[in-house]
């Protein structure tokens, strides 16, 4: 590949896919590889269950098979800061691609965005059939179905939840939508709008457990088989499903060391315009010019194209007009070599605006790993289709692939009805140069070992799964994933959420040892260091594992080189170590909130929190190790006066700044708030007590002391470690050091399955009222059982208009009835349950934190306006923010409105007893 060419192709460097008999990649192609279909036939019974009237079921034309996908129910709104009403109104197939969306970017290891990095979207969705089955709202308040109904907000909501900077475009044509968005993602990637691109679409039916009805003449088959270029071809049957792909430019991604799956070579798009014989018929023309554009925007020899994976709907129309348009294609180039063709939709179904996705995942794994899949259903080619002299021929067994003198390649097809063509070409991934595999024998050896593996998820269940898989395959036979790929992946390609855990191992099969012990996650918390120099320093001068980081010892020395040798041997290396292991962790992003100081380490404490300056700190330091040394040594008491005026000299002059970070002295037994500016006599009074006597305090547990915590560069590792774990984010890439590595995939995040279905209709699964937990992010675990939120609930009746002493017809306006603040909160925790779909709230919940935005805002507005009859500003509301904030401003109203009421009603009487 030149240069050139290198510049104009594109990665694939991660997917995700949920088809009909598969949850992932991996499940999809051990399906396709054991030739299984998964369309299935529902019985009498499972119809019926699902509301299937029995006058349909007993219709001859009824057929009922259908490619269905498990778990449409289930959703991880919490994961997505999403209110349970919300997620219970929402479009399913919205739910399911922005769970994939996750998962692609995650397989690519690039689920953190990073700093400066625009992802683009470009996706599409079939009709949204849920809307339907959803029952009327019963208030007159907005409900959650504006957004959830209009299909072109999907791209939008991915970039919202995962907080993706690109183009954000909905793309719709029909069956061949989700490679008209591969085609729009690549294109945006080569003008440079966008640095990594997700592309994608979804498509789920709805009533999912249903069949259809088969119509003469119509596109749908009569006997619920699916036979792609077959002479008993009669008509494709519907499926569900969802896929993603991430795209990246090649040369970037092999520069960035990504893991690439397959490349994209070319593309194009046309229309058949009004060549044909209606609206609804395809179009020889327009589908053989769209494969010659898409290979001549690819410039690659033609007859190099190993493998078409076709449109292929089983239509006795369709299939052979595609394969007419593929023949004259090859025939204008003068191709005759030989080219498999395949269709995976007798395998899981027509996916309508998905099928394009498990088209070109499909080709993308065969190019990757050298098998091409069988065609399953086709026995005899349709006698209306000659592939005599083409070099074409349909692939009826799963073959190899072998290599030859150029790359794997592959066209992927996708037709649409009403004329909208598409066609991709694709090939196999460059070689990559493995990465250093580490093992027990010589990880010692590896200046850069060992790592930090980080881990984290949103809830306890989905952290106990995702342990597991990750200890199952970081030692998979036979190939484990290099030793450097998994932290580096772990460390800088997932999000990291609010619980979490971090291992120190050498080896991954420590870490798998680790991994398999029942350990529970940490929430994020304040970041408390303890600072204790008492004791030997931990290791020798020049031994320290903070000199490789020449980086951040460049940043710590703040007094200098020169200070720092004018010290004494031993407190001028505590101080030193102490200083250099805060300074070298903020340089890493663990900043402390808080620091736990004892004697003489109160003094790098406040050096660091900005109370002192360092060369001050410094000399005070020793001047506190020479007192407690005198007094040791026998008492020299007018030696420690000296020190202790010098001390005090210092402290004057330097005078005290505000600390930046809370600091505890175990010593004085004191807090002292971040803000605050310490007494001027604290650090003095430090001394004089350690004088008095050897400090008996110790750091509390689990508060690592940082002059201990760098003795080993194992030692350093757990102190990073424990930092990230109560929510420092940590810079990995500057602790990682020049250490190579790419990003593999791993183990895709186990989503909470907690059920949100609003529909009236029968659901997929029956609901389990018992389980009902809050969505929203809560310290405890949520409960991974079915969720079954109502739908939004009918508003409080309005109050009757009453003044404080009683009905007065002569006022202008309806005043509301008297409330107290308690039956205030009460009204508006009832409105909040009702439109966020939580059990419970509290007087300070986050209306945010509970998966509120400005759209449920506003209808909490109106829900006010319709109970209390009081008027309060959509701005008031969102700056209130917790139940208590929202409450007050209610009051305010009601009091204001009752003042009004009151004056006016005076006003009248008096008037009344007016003589003219």
């Amino acid at each position: 590949m030149t240069v050139q060419q290198e510049e104009k192709s594109i990665a694939v460097i991660g997917m995700a896919c949920r088809f009909p008999g598969a949850d992932d990649t991996d499940a999809y192609w051990a399906g396709l590889l054991a030739g299984e279909t998964s369309v299935v036939r529902l019985t009498d019974e499972e119809l019926r269950a699902r509301g299937v009237p029995e006058a349909t079921l007993s219709n001859p034309r009824y057929v009922p098979v259908a490619g269905l996908l498990d778990g449409i129910d289930l959703f991880d709104a919490a994961y997505f800061g999403i209110a349970p009403a919300e997620a219970a109104a929402m479009d399913p197939q919205h739910r399911l691609f922005l769970q994939e969306a996750v998962h692609a970017l995650e397989h690519a290891g690039l689920a953190d965005p990073g700093a400066g990095r625009r992802v683009g979207v470009f996706c599409g969705a079939g009709e949204n059939r849920y809307a339907a089955l959803l029952p009327e709202p019963e208030s007159g308040a907005r409900t959650h179905r504006g957004v959830s109904d209009t299909p072109a907000a999907l791209p939008l909501r991915v970039s919202y939840h995962l907080d993706l900077r690109g183009p954000s475009v909905y793309v719709n044509s029909l069956c061949s939508t989700a490679l008209t968005a591969v085609h729009l993602a690549r294109r945006s990637l080569l003008a440079g709008e966008c640095d990594v691109a997700l592309a994608g679409a979804v498509s789920l039916r709805l009533p999912q457990h249903h069949g259809y009805q088969a119509v003469d003449g119509g596109a749908m088959s009569p006997d619920g088989r699916l036979r792609p270029f077959d002479g008993a071809a009669t008509g494709t049957v519907p499926g569900s499903g969802v896929g993603v792909l991430v795209l990246k430019g090649l040369a970037r991604a092999l520069r960035d060391g990504d893991t690439v799956h397959a490349v994209l070579r070319g593309s194009a798009l046309n229309n058949d315009g009004a060549d044909r014989q209606s609206f609804a018929a395809p179009s020889v023309r327009g589908q053989r010019d769209v494969v010659l554009a898409a290979l001549a925007d690819a410039a690659i020899d033609p007859a190099t194209v190993g493998y078409v994976e076709a449109h292929g709907t089983g239509t006795p129309l369709g299939d052979p007009v595609e394969l007419a348009a593929l023949r004259e294609a090859r025939e204008h180039l003068g191709v005759t070599t030989p080219c498999a063709v395949g269709a995976v939709k007798s395998s899981v179904g027509h996916l309508d605006t998905a099928a394009g996705m498990a088209g070109i995942i499909k080709a993308v794994l065969a190019v990757r790993e050298g098998v091409v899949p069988a065609t399953v259903g086709h026995d005899e080619l349709n006698p209306d289709i000659h592939l005599d002299g083409s070099g074409l021929y349909i692939n009826t067994r799963t073959r190899p692939w072998p290599l030859t003198t150029h790359p794997r390649r592959a066209a992927v097809t996708a037709l649409g009805m009403g004329g909208a063509n598409a066609h991709i070409v694709l090939e196999q991934p460059p070689t990559m140069p493995a990465t250093p595999r580490h093992t027990g024998a010589d990880a010692g050896a590896e200046p850069w070992t060992p790592q930090v593996f980080p881990l984290s998820a949103h809830a306890p269940a989905s952290f106990d799964r995702l342990r597991e898989r990750l200890a199952q395959a970081v030692t998979a036979a036979p190939h484990p994933p290099s030793y450097g790929d998994v932290a580096l992946t772990l460390q800088q390609g997932r999000v990291h959420r609010r619980l979490r855990r971090a291992w120190v191992a050498p080896t991954l099969a420590a870490l798998a040892s680790a991994l398999r012990e029942d350990v529970p996650p940490l929430p994020r918390g304040p970041v408390v260091l303890g600072v204790d120099l008492r004791g030997e320093a931990p290791y020798a001068p020049g031994a320290s594992p903070l000199a490789r980081l020449p980086r951040l010892r460049d940043a710590r020395e703040r007094p200098g080189p020169a200070a720092l040798e004018e010290r004494a041997a031993s407190a001028g290396e505590e101080f030193r170590t102490a200083c250099g292991a805060l300074e070298s962790l903020a340089a890493l992003g663990a900043v402390p909130d808080a620091l736990v100081a004892v004697d003489g380490g109160e003094y790098p404490a406040f050096a660091f929190a900005g109370a002192l300056p360092w060369d001050v700190a410094l000399r005070c330091a020793l001047r506190h190790a020479q007192a407690v040394e005198a007094a040791l040594a026998g008492g020299d008491l007018g030696a420690c006066d000296e020190l202790l005026a010098r001390i005090q000299e210092e402290l004057a002059r330097a005078r005290m700044s505000p600390l930046t970070c809370e600091l505890r002295s175990l010593t004085l037994d004191t807090t002292l708030p971040a803000g605050a500016v310490p007494p001027a006599d604290h650090l003095l009074e430090v001394t004089r007590s350690a004088v008095m006597g050897p400090a008996e305090a110790a750091l509390p547990a689990g508060v690592p002391n940082v002059a201990a915590a760098v003795a080993t560069w194992e030692d350093w590792l757990r102190l990073v470690a424990h930092c990230w774990e109560r929510g420092a984010e940590v810079s990995w890439e500057t602790l990682r050091g020049p250490a190579p590595a790419r990003r593999t995939p791993l183990p895709l995040y186990p989503f909470d399955a907690v059920r949100h279905w609003g529909a009236a209709a029968p659901a997929p699964a029956p609901p389990t009222p018992a389980a009902q937990t809050p969505a929203a992010p809560a310290p405890a675990p949520p409960t991974p059982a079915a969720q079954t939120p109502a739908a939004p609930a009918p508003a409080t009746p309005t109050c009757a208009p009453t003044a404080p002493g009683g009905p007065s017809p002569t006022l202008p306006s309806p005043a509301p009835a008297a409330a107290t603040p308690a039956d205030t909160v009460t009204e508006l925790a009832g409105i909040w349950r009702d439109v966020l779909g939580v059990p419970e709230v509290r007087p300070d919940d986050s209306f945010f934190a509970l998966g509120g935005h400005s759209l449920v805002a506003s209808q909490v507005m109106v829900r006010i306006r319709e109970r209390f009859d009081v008027r309060v500003s959509l701005g008031d509301l969102l700056e209130a923010e917790t139940l208590a904030g929202m409450a007050s401003l209610v009051d305010e109203g009601l009091t204001s409105m009752r003042l009004y009421a009151a004056l006016t009603s005076t006003a009248d009487d008096r008037m009344g007893t007016v003589e003219l």
